[in-house]
């Protein structure tokens, strides 16, 4: 870090920005009246109802007010900049950039979708905008006014394209016969990427994972196993030790999860946060003892059940370079804890994440981090991914479900097509006439479901079935986050 960078830093740590309360009204007002030739004129009653709403905020260091930005979230969610302003002698010192992050993070918590401003064209103002990511977008006048402006924008969302990883808990004979049976009548490749525990999947299956590596191009991920030290089948110390001695042999893989200590909802308060320090730690212990081509892909995994967990694993991993994080704080269910849960709790914490990242990535102007999902299968929930930045995912769910005799339809729970079990274990059954037309409702086809009958006695058939739905998300998926990107939802 350069001297002049860890002295803003320094600075900035000094500064908080906080929502407004009532008795800082005159503050700010005297702030606003005192930049009234960039600010225009604006009646004390405006800034009282804007503190109602909790649309007010304001920078402070030592207890006084150096700043503040009032906005309105509309009901379209969109969000409205009205003013934004520091007092003169604390200019240049990166607090209108904590001001815009601070009103970046309450678009997030209120699911706003596009942040927007109108600044006069003459306002050195306009170079901050710039500065801070914002797009100009129109050259205006207000009727009635003179003063010409430019309207500024920025996505707020930040939708990211969503690729899917199939996680790959399967036998080698049944991995052989997938093999086989896509080579026979599919053709290009089922999925992008997967994933696989090395240390505990057999020979075999990781031959056969690495023929579709070689000859598919499917990018293969290797595991940490965390999962298995959280089901007492390992120690965590034996995991580190054969996982890195198995890593630097093998660096044909795509993507190296760090060793995590993955608490369950089991464990103590005392218990989670031991675990989550050890998986931060040791996760950059592990880390720097990887060769530097290596490191580039390695992935560090969030683990916790509180914001100071999740924030304690982030600044460990980002402090080191590491670009690629993975959120496995789920809630867990089962009967060893074995499942995810996307619960409210869960999603609050992976809010806090995309948090975390809008954070680090706008105040220390790097990339935002890959964000990568473990474990979780449900096709309804996969399209609310993207809100939260997530830019990958794994799932069992297209193998195991199969073999319930279940099947998927984009974006749709799953549901029985062979009849063999209760409806409580498998989800609603489906006749071949319903399951064409929710095929033809959702625009999916493929080989493997043409015919129904078939479909209902082939696992394999139903399992590659399963594989295609997911790729057919995830397509629409990465499309609309690409008509967002160049502004093809944008309103005019």
């Amino acid at each position: 870090m350069s001297p002049v960078t860890r002295k803003w830093k320094e600075l900035l740590e000094m500064v908080e920005t906080r929502v407004a309360d009532k008795a800082e009204v005159t503050a700010v007002k005297q702030i606003a009246d005192a930049l009234r030739g960039e600010l225009g004129f604006h009646a004390i009653q405006a800034f009282c109802e804007s503190v109602d709403r909790g649309e007010l905020i304001v920078a402070v260091e030592n207890g006084s007010i150096c700043g503040f930005v009032r906005f309105h979230h509309r009901r379209d969610r969109i969000t409205t900049i009205y003013e934004i302003a520091t007092t003169s002698g604390m200019r240049r010192r990166g607090i209108g950039r904590r001001l815009m992050n601070a009103v970046y993070g309450d678009c997030q918590r209120t699911g706003s979708r596009l942040l927007r401003l109108s600044c006069p064209v003459e306002l050195s103002a306009n170079k901050f905008y710039e500065d801070v990511g914002m797009r100009r977008r129109l050259r205006h006048s207000v009727a009635g006014k003179n003063r010409p402006l430019y309207s500024w924008e920025s996505i707020v969302t930040h939708k990211r394209p969503l690729d899917f990883v199939a996680s790959m808990t399967v036998s080698t004979n049944d991995l052989s016969q997938l093999i086989r049976l896509w080579e026979a009548e599919a053709f290009g490749r089922p999925f992008d990427a997967c994933i696989v525990t090395p240390l505990f999947a057999d020979p075999g299956a990781m031959q056969s994972i690495r023929y579709m590596h070689d000859s598919w191009g499917v990018k293969t991920c290797f595991d940490s196993g965390g999962f298995f030290v959280q089901q007492g089948k390992i120690k965590y110390e034996e995991l580190f030790a054969r996982l890195l001695k198995f890593y630097l042999a093998n660096d044909w893989a795509d993507g190296y999860v760090l060793p995590d200590y993955v608490p369950t909802s089991r464990e103590s308060p005392a218990e989670v946060s031991e675990r989550v320090h050890v998986t931060a730690t040791e996760g950059v212990k592990f880390y720097k003892r990887l060769p530097a081509d290596l490191r580039e892909r390695a992935v560090g995994v969030l683990q916790g059940r509180t914001h100071e967990h999740l924030a304690l694993c982030f600044r460990a991993f980002s402090e080191c370079g590491i670009a690629r994080i993975g959120f496995g704080s789920f809630d867990t269910g089962g009967v060893n804890a074995e499942i995810n849960l996307v619960t409210e709790s869960s999603l609050k914490r992976l809010a806090f994440v995309r948090e975390l990242m809008f954070r680090h990535h706008r105040l220390a102007d790097t990339p935002m981090p890959h964000l990568h999902l473990f474990g979780v299968s449900a096709p309804g929930i996969v399209k609310t991914f993207p809100d939260y930045c997530a830019t990958s995912f794994d799932s069992s769910g297209w193998i195991r479900t199969a073999g319930l005799g279940n099947v998927y339809l984009p974006f749709q729970s799953r549901r029985n097509v062979t009849y063999g079990s209760t409806s409580l274990v498998n989800g609603r059954g489906l006749s071949a006439t319903a399951f064409y037309a929710e095929c033809e409702r959702t625009s999916h086809s493929c080989v493997f479901c043409e015919n129904f009958a078939r479909l209902q006695n082939d696992r394999l058939a139903r399992i590659w079935h399963n594989a295609i739905v997911f790729r057919e998300m995830t397509a629409t998926i990465r499309e609309g986050a690409s008509n967002l990107a160049y502004g093809r939802e944008l309103p005019a």
